[in-house]
Parts: C-alpha cells; structure tokens; sequence
C-alpha cells in the first residue's frame, strides 16, 4: 500500500504526521510538504520517505556513456565542418576585420551573401540583417564586442542564415543576447556557430529557428534563450544519427541572478521546441529547461551531464516526450532539495511520456512533483498523465528518490493518471 504524508503548511510538529491511505497507485513515493518560495519556483523542505521496490528491467540495450563514443564522433569547440550550400555562391560581399559591417550591410539589398573574412572583428560589427541575409565565416573569422556592443545580429528580419561565426563579448542587458532576433524573424538558420563569453545570453531564439551544431558555452547566465518562439530546433550538422556533432550547451554561469530566474544550458516557454543530439554540461544552473506554458516538445537523444541543478527539467508546461537520454551526475549542487535535482524532473505539468532514458549518479532519477502554480495561469497546470516507463535509473541515493511524485497541495495523485512502469533500478553507477 502506498501512502501519503501529510504535512502542516502551519508548522506543525513534523513528528505527528500522520500517514493516509491513497490506494493502489503505481507512484513512487509522494508527499504534502511545507512550501518556500524562492525565486521563479516554489522550493521545499525534504521529507524522509521510503523508497520503492525496483521493477522489471527494460529489454533494451542502454546507450554508451560519452567515455564509450568513439573520439570522431563526440562535440569539438575546434571541428569546424565545410560552409553549408549558401555560403559557397558566387558574389559574396566581403566583409573585413577593419570594416563597420553595419555600413555595409546598409549599402546592399535584402537577399546578399556576405562573408566574413578570417581575423577578430573588435568593436565593429553589430548589425540587423535584411530578410534573406546570409553571414558566412572564414575559418577563424570571430566577431568581438569587447563588452562595449549590445549584440552582433539582431532585428526582425526573416529567413536569415549565419554559418561558420564565432561571436564572443558582446554586453548585452538583462535577458538578451549576442545573437537577438525578434521572436517573430522567422525562419532563421543559425549553423555551426560558436556564441561565447557574453551577457545574458549568446543566443535568443525566434519562430522556426534551425539551430544546427555549434557551441553556447562560458556565457553569463545562459546558452541559449527564449521567450514566446515557437518551432525550434536543435539538431546536429547532418543527419547522421552516429555522429555527435549536435550543439553544445556547456558552462554557462551565473553571474547576474540565482537559477530558480533562469540560467544554465538552455530554457524557453511557451513555444513548440525540439532538442536532439545536444551535450548540455557543466552549467551552474539547469541543462534543459522548459517553463511556461511550453508544448508538443521532444527531448531525445541528447547528453547531459553535470550540471549543477536538474538535468532535464520540464515546468508548468504540457505536452511532450522525454526520451532516450544520458542523463548523468546532475542536481549535486541541490540542497535540501525534496524531489527536486534530479536527472530528469517534471513540475505540474501534463500528458509527458519519459522513456528509453539512461541515468547514473544524479542527486534524484526522474521525479515529478505537483503544486499549485498560479504565476502561469490559464491553464491551471497539474501533474496529470505523467508516464514514466522502461528507463535505467543507477545510483540515484544523494536524494533519496530514484523516482517518484510529491506533492504538497493536498491534490489527489489516484486521480492524476500518473503511472511508473517497468524502470530499473541500481544502486551502482552505470554511465
């Protein structure tokens, strides 16, 4: 029998709870707790509970670890593949490591090929692109800001390609980003670039966004970042499922507000998103972030690990299948953290399906938790249709929790339709 603890949101003494019976549930543990906000999401303390039993062990072979990739397939910060199709045309407008790239953009018509000559371009490029636009690096062709420029492209222009463009140093305000088109530019492909070292962000998403390899490393707050863009991808350079040449999410600090804001590898709302063959590590905050009112999202075959909070986390949101994942030694900067840190942890959200993943070593394994979230409403957002079947969840002992749900709203989970099926269970490492 599974059951529930109930706890005070008054302070009552912790050693009177009482223990109520919820039914035959296919749950791993859950519980009512006290509630602390902090920051963007409600934290809370960490009740002791018991784990349960493990179940039947999936009949798939788990991914290897990224020890186990042959070396030619794993992300380099150096690999530099050839331009894309665009960046190889006749007529191409140059552009210099002494030129103001915004006069030159000024001159030509919508629809030019630039290209970016080989060399650092300090202080003298910011530009917004005409609707066609394609940017074209020379290998070693880096746009410097020096921390003086707000950004190196931004505007609401569509249907903009960059290729092969490392932009590293730009200052820009609270929740911008070096690269900064309007949520509404659609249609832009952003390949093979390297955005580093800048404030907030080095990349801001917008509708229909083709995200293609590249780097979003060392930046203040966030790799990548979005707001209300919707029809995103992140993927590799081609599509060569043996290959791991998607983009790399790593390091990504915090220098300018706490994670529970926004911080780490990636975190957008509300749009449609779709994140594949992506390596998020290192970051102080979270890998993979979904908040508000995100949906119809897909999160597979991707590497994350290290990070200094949850690995993958999906918030407030719906709709969407989390699966085949590494998912490795993330959440152990969490403290007191109840269901939270864990590799993969979904928060009052619905009809999210977790499957096929492989996790090792993170503070919990997947977890789900239900509260009332009343700063994104409509809709109201509850842990409702929540799936969690036929993944491989080692050493997940730091906090306690290898799966299972709490809660701390007095919802009914019996009544939530949330299920944990055929997962395995170890207490030793296995990624």
């Amino acid at each position: 029998m599974i059951h529930q603890l109930i706890r005070s949101s008054r302070g009552r003494d912790p050693r009177r709870d009482v223990a109520v019976p919820m039914g035959r549930l296919l749950l791993g543990v859950a519980a009512l707790v006290v509630t602390v906000s902090c920051g963007g999401s409600p934290r809370t303390s960490q009740p002791s509970l018991t784990l349960p039993p493990s179940a039947t062990p999936p009949s798939a072979t788990p991914a290897p670890s990224a020890t186990q990739l042959p070396s030619a397939t794993r992300a380099s910060s150096t690999t530099r593949p050839a331009y894309a199709a665009a960046c190889s045309i006749a007529g191409r407008v140059k552009i210099g490591v002494h030129d103001d790239a915004r006069a030159v953009v000024d001159r030509h018509r919508a629809g030019t090929t630039y290209l970016i000559k080989a060399g650092i371009h300090l202080r003298n490029f910011s530009v917004q692109p005409k609707s066609g636009d394609t940017f074209c690096g020379e290998p070693s062709a880096v746009l410097d800001g020096g921390r003086r420029l707000a950004s190196a492209f931004s505007g609401g222009a569509h249907d903009v390609t960059l290729d092969s463009i490392t932009v590293q140093n730009y200052q820009n305000s609270r929740q911008g980003a070096a690269i900064q088109p309007q949520p509404r530019a659609a249609g832009w492909v952003v390949r093979n670039v390297s955005a580093l070292h800048n404030s907030w962000a080095g990349l801001l998403v917008a509708d229909g966004m083709r995200i293609l390899g590249g780097h979003y490393n060392d930046n203040d707050q966030l790799g990548i970042g979005g707001n209300e863009a919707t029809g995103i991808l992140l993927d590799g350079l081609d599509h060569d499922p043996t290959t791991f040449d998607g983009p790399e999410l790593a390091r990504n600090h915090l220098l300018h507000a706490p994670c529970d804001f926004e911080g780490g590898g990636i975190k957008w709302d509300v749009g449609q998103v779709t994140i594949r063959n992506v390596h998020a590590h290192d970051n102080d905050c979270r890998g993979i972030w979904a908040d508000i009112n995100a949906h119809n999202t897909i999160i597979e075959n991707n590497l994350v690990e290290r990070n200094g909070a949850e690995g993958i986390l999906y918030e407030i949101s719906r709709d969407a299948v989390i699966r085949n994942n590494r998912v490795y030694r993330n959440g152990l900067a969490v403290t007191g953290g109840w269901y939270w840190g864990g590799g993969i942890v979904v928060m009052s959200s619905s009809n999210v399906r977790v499957y096929g993943n492989r996790l090792s070593g993170n503070y919990n394994g997947i977890t789900g938790t239900e509260q009332d979230r009343p700063d994104s409403t409509p809709p109201a957002h509850h842990l409702s249709g929540y799936y969690v079947h036929d993944n491989l969840i080692c050493a997940s002992a730091a906090g306690g929790h290898a799966t299972g749900v709490g809660v701390d709203n007095g919802a009914n989970l019996a009544t939530l339709d949330i299920r944990f099926a055929n997962n395995t269970i170890r207490s030793a490492r296995c990624g």
